[in-house]
């Protein structure tokens, strides 16, 4: 009769301990600018107040992805992929909810988020350095071919 008490006791540490962990998180991955999923995206489920690891998958070929076993608490999710910016996404499993259903995550793609860098500057004509004067002779206007002569006689300062 001890023994199927111990038995009896054990399965149900079991179930409570699984029990525990049976929370899912899922969603698509999903790009808004080429309107198709991303596959092959890395999903990872981390402690939201640690950023330690809990889990980690893949997205599959039609972008959706699935998380199982997670126990409950607050966690962040973080959607990687190369050529897309990564996504952070904080959800929590309770003993009310077990589900987190995400839909469908946007994905920005890196490549679309750059815009145009123009450097411009101006280099003043005439720098002093120490006790050494240094020209800028693209600041000082002579004729196409013209001499160098032509160019010190347009410098000031200079004889």
């Amino acid at each position: 009769m001890r023994k199927y008490s111990i038995l009896v006791f054990f399965l149900l540490l079991a179930g409570i301990t699984y029990a525990q962990k049976n929370g899912l998180v899922k969603g698509i991955a999903y790009d808004t600018m080429g309107k198709q999923p991303v596959p092959g995206a890395t999903i990872t489920v981390l402690e939201k107040k640690d950023s330690s690891l809990v889990s980690f998958t893949m997205t599959g070929t039609d972008g959706s992805f699935e998380v199982k076993g997670l126990a409950n608490g607050d966690y962040r999710l973080l959607i990687t992929h190369t050529g897309f910016h990564n996504s952070n996404i904080p959800f929590n499993i309770t003993d009310t909810d077990k589900q987190a259903n995400l839909g469908t995550v946007v994905m920005h793609d890196r490549s679309q988020m750059l815009q145009e860098v123009v450097l411009s500057g101006e280099a003043p004509p005439v720098t002093m350095i120490g006790d050494t004067l240094q020209y800028n002779a693209g600041s000082f206007k002579v004729q196409p071919n013209a001499s160098v002569e032509q160019l010190l006689k347009k410098l000031p300062g200079v004889k």
